[in-house]
């Protein structure tokens, strides 16, 4: 545990933040399969339920922050190479770790997650926000490159949510780097969305007969 709260230092806030997430991680590690309970969390952590309900207003909430955590302290969108190069080596990382018992429980839980409301400026103040933000700099800082860059919609709908699906329904992917196959057809249809916008353009460029 303290080497887990080592790694997100900060104040007050930040600290209470770091014993309830090390509780919730440390109940669902006793009890593979099993929801904690509010009251159970504040027991664990030793901070009050009524400081856990005023800060995250239910389990559902809570508990979707615990998993985005995990997942962006352990699956780091990585940023260094080509927007291609990037969600291949990110895609097969999730690949490898979505099979364990643990990071199903946390996938898990995530589908448990309040539903996200309708407008983007408000699904980012959802827990998820985090990640998409993370998703969406490394995407933007391709695109000020001139890469060829697909939207933050197609790689939840081509890359991630088949990943996802398959280690909640299936169980864990077999061959992590036959995942990258995900990243081609993204960008196949990324490519195929950017001719088709080129050629529009060039259709209404051209003078009338």
């Amino acid at each position: 545990m303290a080497s887990a709260s080592s790694k997100r230092l900060g104040g007050r806030s930040a600290r209470v933040k770091t014993v309830v997430f090390d509780a919730v991680e440390a109940l669902l590690r006793d009890r593979p399969g099993e929801t904690p309970s509010i009251p159970e969390i504040a027991e664990r952590s030793g901070v009050n339920k009524t400081s856990l309900y005023r800060r995250w207003g239910d389990i559902r909430t809570l508990l979707a922050e615990v998993a985005v955590d995990r997942l962006v302290r352990e699956e780091p969108i990585p940023t260094a190479a080509s927007v291609r190069e990037n969600l291949t080596a990110w895609t097969t990382a999730i690949a490898r770790t979505v099979g364990d018992q643990h990071s199903l429980s946390l996938l898990r839980i995530m589908t448990m997650a309040p539903e996200a409301p309708s407008k983007e400026a408000d699904i980012m103040k959802t827990p998820l926000g985090r990640r998409l933000a993370e998703l969406h700099a490394m995407l933007e800082l391709g695109r000020q490159r001139g890469e060829l860059v697909p939207t933050v919609g197609d790689v939840i709908e081509i890359v991630l949510s088949p990943l996802y699906m398959h280690a909640l329904f299936l169980g864990p992917i077999q061959d992590p780097d036959s995942t990258a196959r995900l990243v081609d057809r993204l960008f196949l249809l990324a490519r195929l969305e950017a001719d088709a916008t080129l050629g529009a353009a060039s259709g209404r460029d051209e003078p009338a007969a």
